[in-house]
Order: structure tokens, then C-alpha cells, then sequence
């Protein structure tokens, strides 16, 4: 994933980004954000059979099923955040078609 698309999830310029990954801190909000990130690409990449390519595309697209949003636009709050992993439940229980 490109780092702009990352920094824009978790809410920090790219420069900031660079120079927080430099010195290993984040701050509380951005952490929270970063490790969801990262779960999320892991869910995604289940759900597409480690497709990476097909992962980020998914994430980084509007889902009809989550209010034509981007998931990866969806880390700003735990309610948002949350709804993103239990619609990915609910298509890996074939809930949705």
C-alpha cells in the first residue's frame, strides 16, 4: 500500500507519517488508527485469499454494503471501524452476495 493512501487513513500528512515511523512513536489516536489499518489489510487479505493487489483494491473502493464508502476511509471511529469488520464477517459467512 502506498504510503499517502496509509497516512491519509490514519490521519497524519505523508511527512509526518515518515518522520513518526522514524522515531517509532505515534501518539494514542494514531496508533489506535494504525493497528486497525492493519488489521483490516489482514482481514481483507483473508477474504481475498492473500490477494494482495485484490486486498487493496477492495479496501481503497466504495462497498455498497458499507454506504458506498471506502473501508480504509472507515478508521476514523470505532463504530465505523467496527461496522467494516463485521460486514467482512459477514461475507466470509456468505451472509451477503
Amino acid at each position: 500500500m502506498q504510503r499517502g493512501v496509509i497516512s491519509r487513513a490514519i490521519g497524519l500528512s505523508p511527512k509526518t507519517l515518515a518522520r513518526r515511523a522514524k522515531a517509532g512513536r505515534f501518539n494514542t489516536v494514531e496508533s489506535d488508527r494504525l493497528v486497525a489499518l492493519v488489521a483490516l489489510f489482514g482481514e481483507a487479505l483473508a477474504l481475498f485469499d492473500y490477494d494482495k493487489a485484490g486486498a487493496v483494491e477492495w479496501m481503497t473502493s466504495p462497498v455498497r454494503g458499507l454506504g458506498s464508502k471506502r473501508p480504509i476511509d472507515m478508521l476514523g471511529t470505532r463504530v465505523e471501524t467496527k461496522a467494516v469488520f463485521d460486514f467482512i464477517g459477514q461475507l466470509e459467512l456468505g451472509i451477503l452476495v
